[in-house]
């Protein structure tokens, strides 16, 4: 007796979780050291909480809207999704699909969770890198 659904491959989950895990490790702890090693002393604090607080953002965003709006079901015959939110264990936990790619490519053998997360951490280090060009410039405040 198998505990898990016919079409979920453990080989094609596992290494999709550990790329976007060393994404994520890239964006959050890397980039936050390395920017705050690039400014004076008194701003690496700032810089530090601007990519910690960026990553965070982009979370809640795309948790709620982005991921749909992007990989969703299109509005009205456009490349725009419906942006609804992607919380729920039917949504998580089913297999993963992309409705503007059907037919266009085999089926996923992933839960849409893990391709959520693996979207979501391309998401979160670009505005991650877009700090890299405003540090020692802006305050966290602003």
């Amino acid at each position: 007796m198998n505990p898990y659904p016919s079409w979920l491959n453990a080989g094609d989950n596992s290494w999709q979780m550990t790329a976007a895990t060393l994404v994520g490790l890239m964006s959050i702890p890397a980039l936050a050291v390395l920017y705050g090693g690039l400014v004076q002393k008194k701003w690496a604090i700032n810089t530090v909480m601007m990519v910690f607080t960026t990553f965070g953002l982009v979370l809640i965003v795309w948790v709620l809207w982005g991921f749909k709006l992007g990989f969703g079901t299109p509005l009205v015959s456009t490349f725009i999704g419906d942006p609804r939110t992607v919380l729920g264990h039917g949504a998580l936990q089913g297999q993963a699909n992309i409705p503007l790619l059907n037919g266009l490519m085999p089926n996923f053998r992933i839960p849409s969770g893990s391709v959520i997360y693996f979207q979501f951490v391309f998401a979160a280090i670009t505005p991650i890198l877009f700090i890299g060009s405003v540090i020692g410039r802006i305050s966290f405040k602003v």
